[in-house]
């Protein structure tokens, strides 16, 4: 019998909802970035500060994926 260890289904589960959680922070900032910037809208954040927050949280999914992705 063979000594392999077999993939848990959740692993892959947890994976592919991070790669889509990451998809949908990249659409975020296109979708609303000139509605959050807007200097007569409800926000007015400038453009550096949402750019801060769409990059931060770019990074945060990026850094999680790849320590998701290591094998335990």
């Amino acid at each position: 019998m063979s000594t392999e260890k077999i993939m848990n289904r959740w692993f892959v589960l947890v994976g592919t909802s991070f790669i889509w959680i990451a998809y949908g922070a990249a659409y975020a900032w296109f979708a609303f970035n000139k509605v959050l910037s807007d200097p007569d809208g409800a926000c007015q954040f400038t453009v550096i500060q949402t750019a801060r927050i769409f990059s931060a949280a770019l990074f945060f999914v990026s850094l999680i994926m790849i320590f998701s992705s290591l094998r335990w």
